[in-house]
């Protein structure tokens, strides 16, 4: 897998501070800290920063990383070196990782589950999120059986998550979402099991009224909208920047890549996905993914170049295995990934 649609990394220059300071050299008509004050605003945690380094920086080259090489990338967002090692040892343990040793030296590579699910995860992520809907509804129903109030509770608020929204007290609803959203239902297989829910698909649901009044009712669209607007808000100005002629060094386009797809993944993250025909008219999760798309191929040759770079060394081949069960691990979870 070459270049993905959303590229994510880390980069160099070690600094005690937690805001990075990367002050551009000044161009005319342009504010030369723009991008310093872009960084201030928020920065992403540190387990964030290490999936998106493996996700987008070091699947695509197919190869394990240094560990000292992810220190120096983590470390221009003020990750100290204790903080990573802490990271990466958390992702090792939910089987995202396996280490290889080489003497002293450390290196890390993804587990063949993690790397389909990332790369699953990052190619729904980049599919945008305006489409037609063709009439089609998701739907589990409580059906009582012999579950118990809490397991449907706590199925109703991972559906939730989901976008399902109370059509009536024991029904949850949903419009199906197309394939390329890339978002599987919560397993509602155990309770089903049970007799407890049922789950229908079908499109006659009547005596909905207008589904622009439904979505503003039945989903909270102002606390959707808000990481939107607020993306908007906050990387709107660099493209104009950008378009103006203002320069960007290496590292500066990998750290505002970087910021740009963990800013945008979190307002999917948060986002139902709705047909277009339930949002408003100036629902502004377009123009945030293309606004991200604008700046992602802007910042994607200078990027790239940083990430070699940085990576420098190659890792060489893994050792031969003693024992496969060295490379088992409980199963890598997406959703680790989306709640970052």
């Amino acid at each position: 897998m070459n270049a993905m649609p959303l590229e994510l990394r880390a980069p160099r220059a070690p600094r005690p501070l937690s805001t990075p300071q990367l002050a551009l050299a000044s161009a005319p008509h342009c504010d030369p800290h723009w991008l310093d004050a872009c960084l201030r605003q928020t920065t992403p945690t540190a387990n964030a920063l290490l999936k998106q380094i493996f996700g987008d920086s070091v699947m695509p080259r197919g190869e394990a990383v240094w560990l000292s090489d992810l220190i120096e990338l983590m470390a221009l967002f003020g990750v100290d070196p204790r903080a990573t090692r802490t990271g990466v040892f958390r992702l090792t343990e939910q089987g995202c990782l396996y280490a290889r040793r080489y003497g002293r030296r450390s290196a890390y590579a993804l587990l063949p589950d993690a790397a389909e699910q990332l790369r699953g995860a990052w190619h729904s992520l980049s599919a945008p999120p305006d489409y037609a809907w063709d009439g089609s509804w998701s739907l589990v129903i409580n059906t009582g059986g012999s579950g118990t109030a809490p397991a449907f509770a706590a199925l109703r608020r991972s559906l939730a998550e989901q976008g399902y929204c109370a059509l009536a007290p024991q029904v949850l609803a949903r419009p199906t979402m197309p394939e390329r959203c890339g978002r599987d239902d919560p397993p509602a297989l155990g309770l089903a099991q049970q007799g407890s829910v049922l789950q229908v698909a079908g499109q006659q649901v009547d005596g909905l009224g207008p589904l622009q009044e439904m979505g503003r009712q039945a989903w909270n669209l102002d606390a959707t909208a808000a990481p939107y607007h607020a993306f908007l808000r906050r990387f709107a100005p660099l493209r104009h920047a950008l378009a103006d002629g203002q320069a960007l060094s290496a590292r500066q386009a990998f750290a505002l890549r970087m910021l740009v797809a963990d800013a945008y993944r979190q307002c999917r993250a948060s986002d139902p996905l709705l047909p277009s025909a339930f949002l408003p008219q100036d629902w502004p999760a377009m123009p945030a993914y293309e606004l991200c798309l604008d700046l992602y191929l802007h910042t994607f040759p200078l990027a790239r170049q940083h990430v070699e770079q940085s990576l420098g060394e190659p890792v060489p081949p893994p050792p031969p295995l003693r024992n496969e069960r060295t490379l088992q691990r409980p199963p890598f979870r997406i959703h680790a990934l989306s709640k970052a």
